[in-house]
């Protein structure tokens, strides 16, 4: 049986905030971790970049301020990463169908082992 859900673009605007600050939260744990290869495969890397500079430029913050000040900077940028990540689905209320560590668990076992 196949997971159902709705992709980014067709959620509400309320379902959209709660999918973005989900995903900022995910991609600032990535980040910290130097994991985001999986991700980097997929969208924009001059977008990522974007968002990583401002982390970077806050990585003195602890993790709550750091989700506020990149949301506050870099929403744009998370929102096309968003738009772009096309094989993830949500739930109506903007909930990852999987959970963003599963949605990539799968697909990092896939990556080819560094010797």
């Amino acid at each position: 049986m196949s997971e159902q859900g709705v992709h980014y673009t067709d959620l509400d605007a309320d379902a959209k905030e709660t999918a973005l600050k989900s995903f900022i939260s995910y991609y600032i744990n990535q980040y910290q971790q130097n994991n985001l290869e999986i991700l980097g495969s997929k969208v924009d890397n001059g977008v990522m970049s974007t968002i990583n500079e401002i982390l970077n430029l806050n990585k003195f913050m602890g993790h709550t301020e750091l989700i506020a000040e990149s949301y506050r900077l870099s929403k744009p940028c998370y929102e096309k990463l968003l738009n772009e990540l096309t094989d993830v689905l949500y739930q109506e209320d903007g909930e990852p169908v999987s959970g963003w560590e599963k949605n990539w668990e799968e697909q990092e076992i896939k990556l080819p082992n560094e010797d």
